[in-house]
C-alpha cells in the first residue's frame, strides 16, 4: 500500500486515500490526530500544532499523523516494513518522531521506531517490521500513528513530503484465512493418522 504525496494538500483532501493497494487489501487512509490542524500546502501532507515537548505529551495531545490499512474479508495482513519521507516547515533544534501502531499499543512502550532531526528534510525512514509478531496475521484494520514533538516550546508544522516515487509505503503480504471446514479437515486427518500409528504399534 502506498501514497504519492505529489499534489497532495491535507486542507483539501483529508483523509487521503492510498494511491495504490495490493490485491486483497480493501483500503487505506491517511489523516491527522485531533491535536493538530491540516495545513493548506500543496505537495505536502502537512499539519501545524506539533507543539509538545515529549512523546508522552504528544500521545496525550493527539499530535500524530495516522495511516490505516484494511485487509479484504477472509484475508490476513503480514507487515514487513514501513518507509516514509517526512519533514518540518522550519528547522528547529531537534524535531522528534515515533511510529506506533494499534497492534502494539499507542504508548511510549509500544514505539516501533523513533528518530530526531534538525533540518527541514531528514532522510527517508525505512523500518523493518517482519520480526514484530504483533504485526503478523492481522485480520482487522491496522492503524499506524507517527507522533511528533520538538525539543523546545513552540508550534511546528510536521509533514510527509514528496520525493521521487511513493512517499509513504507499507509492504508485506496478504494471506488467505482457512475456512472453518478446512480446520476441521486438518484436525480429522491428524486424528486418522494418529489412529493408524496406534494400530501399527498394537499389531507390531
Amino acid at each position: 500500500m502506498a501514497w504519492e504525496i505529489t499534489g497532495a494538500n491535507a486542507a483539501i483532501t483529508n483523509p487521503q486515500p492510498a494511491g495504490s493497494l495490493a490485491t486483497h487489501v480493501a483500503g487505506g487512509s491517511l489523516t491527522f490526530g485531533s491535536g493538530v490542524t491540516a495545513s493548506n500546502t500543496t505537495d505536502f501532507f502537512s499539519a501545524s500544532g506539533f507543539n509538545t515537548t515529549s512523546l508522552a505529551a504528544a500521545i496525550t495531545g493527539g499530535d500524530f499523523l495516522s495511516f490505516t490499512i484494511t485487509p479484504a474479508a477472509g484475508y490476513a495482513l503480514n507487515i514487513s516494513s514501513v518507509s516514509f519521507n517526512s519533514g518540518v516547515s522550519t528547522a528547529v533544534t531537534n524535531f522528534n518522531a515515533a511510529l506506533l501502531s494499534s497492534a502494539t499499543g499507542f504508548s511510549s512502550a509500544g514505539a516501533l521506531h523513533s528518530y530526531s532531526f534538525a533540518t527541514t528534510t531528514p532522510p527517508n525512514q525505512s523500518i523493518t517490521l517482519s520480526g514484530t509478531a504483533a504485526l503478523q496475521g492481522l485480520t482487522g484494520v491496522l492503524e499506524f500513528r507517527l507522533y511528533g514533538w520538538r525539543d523546545s516550546a513552540g508550534t511546528s508544522t510536521f509533514r510527509l513530503r514528496t520525493l521521487s516515487g511513493n512517499d509513504l509505503v507499507v509492504t508485506g503480504s496478504v494471506s488467505a484465512i482457512p475456512e472453518p471446514g478446512t480446520y476441521a479437515m486438518w484436525i480429522g486427518a491428524a486424528a486418522l493418522a494418529g489412529a493408524a500409528i496406534r494400530r501399527r504399534w498394537q499389531t507390531g
